[in-house]
């Protein structure tokens, strides 16, 4: 039987997946302002299904982003980001266990096989690779999403389990497989301040999704920096779903 827990934990998760996607994007004059709103939800949502470590990087995050402006997010970004893809702490996947063009061509094509069997498409005014850090935490928003929907409107168990398969498998074969290695690239490069709060938030609490949802994914490690004449421009759109958030795709639950 439907419980109202089984609702309730999926929007947490949804809430939590939003709130990192969006904290991982690059920030804009209101991204700054958004986090503060939604850090209340954010909190709450990990009071209901994330474990002590998340919930003290959350804090963390919650103090360092209090006591930012909007120009300050932006040059925290860039110090850890910068222009084009970073050989630091690369927010994409393809950089991640995949040396060479073919394997990264693979894992974007990957991405937006699962992306296309959920009927979302890309917003009209986005372009970067589908790999990016931000879209993949918003594709696991919205099966997030589409989880509760589905528990909330009753459409079965075959819906949930398809939802919930492809968690898994998402995870498995991508977001949790190389998200750990980002994280701690992404800390050793910040050493303080907003984004090294979030590096730690983020593998928190990809590691307690990964053991409550009993996924193992194999870790993955930087692969050594080689710009390559493909990597020069980031034109992969990306993806999302109906969310309070500037969303990088569209869809329907």
């Amino acid at each position: 039987m439907i419980t109202v827990t089984d609702v309730q934990r999926a929007k947490a998760r949804s809430q939590i997946y939003a709130f990192l996607a969006q904290a991982f994007a690059d920030p804009d004059a209101a991204t700054l302002a958004w986090l503060r709103e939604m850090l209340p939800a954010a909190e709450t949502a990990l009071a209901m299904v994330g474990g002590t470590e998340s919930r003290v990087a959350l804090a963390a995050v919650c103090s360092e982003i209090g006591v930012l402006d909007e120009d300050e997010l932006s040059a925290a970004h860039h110090r850890v980001f910068g222009h084009g893809v970073s050989g630091d702490c690369p927010p994409y996947e393809g950089e991640y266990g995949h040396p060479h063009i073919f394997q990264k061509t693979q894992s974007l094509a990957d991405n937006a096989g699962f992306l296309e069997a959920f009927g979302l498409a890309p917003a009209p005014d986005l372009s970067d690779r589908l790999d990016h850090i931000a879209i993949e935490l918003e594709f696991l928003h919205v099966l997030a999403t589409k989880e509760a929907y589905a528990h909330a409107h009753n459409h079965g168990e075959e819906r949930l389990a398809i939802v919930r398969d492809a968690t898994r498998r998402y995870l498995k074969d991508h977001l949790g497989r190389w998200a750990p290695a980002f994280a701690a690239r992404l800390e050793s490069k910040a050493q303080d301040g907003p984004y090294a709060a979030l590096a730690r938030l983020l593998a928190a609490f990809i590691a307690e999704e990964t053991q409550a949802l009993d996924v193992a994914p194999v870790p993955a490690a930087a692969a050594p920096f080689e710009p390559q004449p493909d990597d020069e421009v980031a034109i992969c759109d990306g993806c999302a779903a109906a969310a309070v958030f500037n969303p990088a795709m569209r869809g329907e639950p």
